[in-house]
């Protein structure tokens, strides 16, 4: 969602009731045409969903992505047999204005996306996702099929365009959902993020901004100013607070694990000094001895990582939702854990194998 050339801020803004009254859609272009007048912004950038050659556009939408909630309505697809609405199937639905797309960096895959044309005097329209088109038109284009919002049935609306899937409910559910996008001059809403995608520092722009609302309406309160990367780090402070515990965890239990193992060996190595000491005595040389002691110690090592492993993929569906981007089985994790473990318990064994190498015969024999 966000390049290193270009950047994206949120400004939320919760229009007042006379707007939405006179027409918060024309609310939403008033403002970004008052933004042409922010100092660093070129003039004609304000115009939603055109791009300055100097890369500015600008957008906005009821819910940001990546946030756990927004609207999910019933729906019922044109030409299809009509069912109750408790047996409708729900989509998630978003308000967006023109020029979102492109500043949130979404893919239109079909059709075309929304204009200034796209009002409330004019043909309904929806763009829907690529989930939403395979699970109701499977093989086939979805493009000017029609469909009803049932909590607003006074419209058939018209698929113009399909988009590529987009991460709506956050990292954590890493499924694909169906998701429909209404313009927002057909369905004016009260809650609508301002984006703007800048080529500079998006942060420096903040303060700007905010006076070039404040002087379009001083009224107008600008609730929440924030980058995307910004929202991005929101959404992941959970789940990095979790995966820091489990590594602390983890990092406590593998410290444990190979204090346990040297104890364990030092011990027995200790036991048998003077079994050692005659099997020296007898010809073993410390090479023999090395092998004795690291083979013993890495057996019972090596069966620990086994019945591990056997451990971690019963539970790792539990834990899936923790680790963003890697499944549950991922083989190459389960490789690096185990190979890391696998080392840690080798060296925990060097060290007593070492020791008892070192063993002169007759000190071994003298003992006990």
């Amino acid at each position: 969602m966000i390049g290193r050339s270009l950047a994206a801020i949120a400004f939320c803004l919760l229009l007042l009731s006379s707007w939405v009254i006179g027409g918060a859609a024309a609310w939403l272009y008033v403002a970004v045409y008052a933004l042409a007048m922010v100092p660093g912004l070129p003039l004609g950038f304000a115009l939603f969903g055109r791009q300055h050659a100097a890369g500015w556009i600008a957008g906005a939408i009821n819910t940001l992505p990546l946030t756990d909630g927004g609207s999910t309505q019933p729906i019922a697809i044109d030409g299809r047999p009509v069912v109750p609405m408790s047996e409708q199937p729900e989509v998630a639905v978003r308000v967006i204005s023109p020029g979102t797309l492109p500043a949130l960096r979404i893919r239109l895959l079909e059709g075309r996306d929304f204009t200034a044309a796209d009002t409330v005097d004019s043909p309904s329209a929806v763009l829907i996702s690529e989930t939403m088109a395979k699970r109701f038109w499977p093989g086939e284009s979805a493009v000017g099929k029609r469909l009803t919002l049932t909590f607003s049935p006074e419209s058939k609306r018209e698929v113009v365009g399909v988009l590529a899937d987009v991460k709506l409910r956050g990292l954590a559910k890493p499924e694909p959902i169906s998701a429909i996008y209404v313009p927002h001059g057909q369905m004016p809403w009260g809650w609508m993020a301002l984006l703007v995608r800048t080529a500079q520092d998006p942060g420096s722009l903040a303060s700007a901004v905010r006076a070039a609302v404040s002087a379009l309406d001083p009224d107008q309160p600008v609730l929440e100013v924030g980058t995307m990367e910004e929202h991005l780090g929101q959404t992941l402070s959970h789940p990095r607070f979790n995966m820091l515990l489990l590594a602390v965890f983890a990092v406590l239990a593998l410290a444990l694990s190979a204090l346990g193992i040297y104890s364990v060996l030092s011990y027995g190595v200790r036991r048998r000094t003077r079994e050692i000491g005659i099997r020296m005595a007898l010809g073993a040389n410390r090479r023999d001895v090395l092998r004795l002691i690291v083979f013993q110690g890495m057996r019972p090592a090596l069966i620990g990582l086994a019945v591990g492993l056997a451990g971690a993929l019963a539970l790792g569906r539990a834990l899936s939702s923790l680790v963003f981007g890697v499944r549950a089985t991922d083989p190459l994790t389960f490789a690096a854990v185990s190979l890391l473990l696998g080392l840690v318990a080798l060296a925990a064994c060097a060290v007593p194998a070492w020791r008892a190498s070192r063993v002169h015969p007759t000190e071994a024999l003298n003992e006990g």
